[in-house]
């Protein structure tokens, strides 16, 4: 479906949708970089008053997804869900459309919000909103994000998301995690050896039993600052991304914050910004902010880095089926992912393949733990 052809849909669709009435007219329906896991527009509609409203509309991805089961219906709940907590900033939901022939697939509504987010690549510390600010406005933004992190947390979800548990058949929440990892993973590598990260797949069932966290919490899912748009005074404007959002120890999202931090700097050879904390600082912060502690850190880094790693394995595939890559690419096995789990596995640190130097923008040359 062209742009123009979804444009003429969605104004009728808008036309005969109670949470739009009277907003009947769009201004424009441009899409926008952003969404690795699902396509995003900019919706602008005049309002009754003659003024302007921006919303963005998100897709659900089909076909060449990263994740087996997206599903656009699960994270509306979650984000409305957690609106309505009101203990976290989250775009306003406005609809949800089941209907895949309005705009060719599923997709959500929410209301924009102005902020801006770190920037990913190639990192955080080398472009983008942190290199903007003094080092006291850094450390502001990653405290205000943990903070934001703990309150989600402490959102009793058995009131709000109690979907999120269901079909755990009897396991823990870590159990019905991992088990989904699994298939995913599965269905990820069709049967091909990824050494690195099947041997973590090993070490995730092997150590499951000894975690001391078993408490049950509400979880963002991608924790990393640049799933927050932040407002000007470094204040959450908007926590973002919740399609991976489920229930578990509350370990899982620190620890990723954890490991995708260090993604962003050590492991790839560049200095944090002065003011940014480091791992210690994170877990201070996040001790004072929710009270709690987090006595399982090494095993969710491993199953965070674990995760990312999949995605590149996709994304992988994805890129050498659309022509970007050659089939002959290692992206998907010798990227900065493989590299942390290799060295906290004890096995050889794989160089950084060209590809993967290339896809994240990385300085020529980059070695990163392997250098």
């Amino acid at each position: 479906m062209t742009t123009e052809a979804a444009a003429t849909s969605l104004a009728a669709w808008i036309a005969r949708t109670p949470a739009f009435r009277p907003r009947t007219e769009i201004v424009s329906f441009v899409q926008f970089a952003g969404g690795q896991s699902s396509e995003l527009f900019r919706l602008v509609c005049h309002s009754p008053d003659g003024g302007e409203e921006r919303f963005i509309v998100r897709l659900e991805q089909r076909g060449k997804q990263l994740f087996m089961q997206p599903d656009i219906l699960r994270e509306f709940r979650v984000m409305d869900g957690v609106a309505r907590a009101g203990t976290v900033p989250v775009p306003p939901m406005i609809a949800v459309e089941s209907d895949p022939s309005v705009l060719g697939q599923r997709f959500l509504v929410m209301r924009e919000v102005a902020g801006q987010s770190p920037l990913g690549r190639p990192s955080l510390h080398r472009a983008g909103l942190l290199t903007e600010l003094a080092p006291e406005e850094r450390r502001r933004i990653a405290e205000n994000g943990i903070d934001a992190m703990a309150a989600i947390h402490g959102i009793d979800w058995r009131k709000s998301h109690a979907f999120l548990a269901e079909g755990n058949a009897g396991r823990t929440a870590l159990e019905a995690h991992l088990a989904r990892l699994e298939e995913w993973y599965a269905w990820a590598t069709q049967g091909r050896p990824f050494p690195i990260t099947d041997r973590a797949l090993e070490y995730l069932r092997a150590n499951r039993s000894g975690l001391q966290d078993t408490e049950e919490v509400l979880l963002w899912g991608d924790a990393r600052p640049g799933n927050i748009l932040f407002a000007a005074d470094q204040s959450v404007a908007a926590v973002l991304d919740w399609e991976g959002a489920l229930i578990g120890p509350r370990g899982l999202d620190v620890a990723y914050w954890v490991m995708s931090d260090e993604f962003h700097a050590e492991a790839i050879g560049i200095p944090r910004s002065p003011g940014w904390p480091g791992a210690e600082d994170v877990l201070a912060r996040y001790r004072t902010a929710s009270g709690k502690d987090v006595p399982d850190l090494e095993y969710f880094v491993i199953m965070g880095a674990f995760f990312m790693a999949t995605t590149l394995i996709r994304a992988t595939d994805i890129s050498v089926e659309a022509g970007r890559l050659s089939p002959g690419s290692t992206m998907a096995t010798a990227n900065t992912l493989t590299q942390i789990l290799a060295d906290r596995l004890g096995l050889p640190v794989p160089p950084l393949s060209p590809d993967f130097v290339a896809h994240r923008s990385l300085p020529p040359g980059t070695l990163g733990l392997a250098s």
